[in-house]
């Protein structure tokens, strides 16, 4: 690591990281919890033929992609504080 390197600033991207981790998995139970209630299950009387397909095909695009940025952001998460090791290493090491 570069002996410039900023700790202040890894430590608040870790943070914002974190938060974002927790925004999403929030934002996909609040959508899995609300579709619940809304449409019952698969094969529920509320709601059935071409738009429910639809939608659900939608739904579970959309699902899909803010698991993939929660994934993302975990593994952003994980370089922060692995480039952050490092450079505390590097700098009890006297590089």
């Amino acid at each position: 690591m570069p002996p410039d390197y900023d700790f202040a600033a890894a430590d608040q991207l870790g943070r914002q990281l974190a938060q974002l981790v927790d925004k999403l998995d929030w934002l996909i139970n609040l959508r899995t919890g609300r579709r619940k209630a809304l449409l019952g299950t698969a094969h529920s009387d509320n709601w059935q033929g071409g738009k429910r397909n639809k939608f659900e095909s939608e739904f579970a695009r959309q699902q899909a992609a803010l698991i993939e940025l929660k994934a993302a952001a975990r593994t952003l998460q994980a370089s922060v504080a692995h480039a952050t090791e490092q450079a505390h290493a590097a700098r009890k090491n006297g590089n």
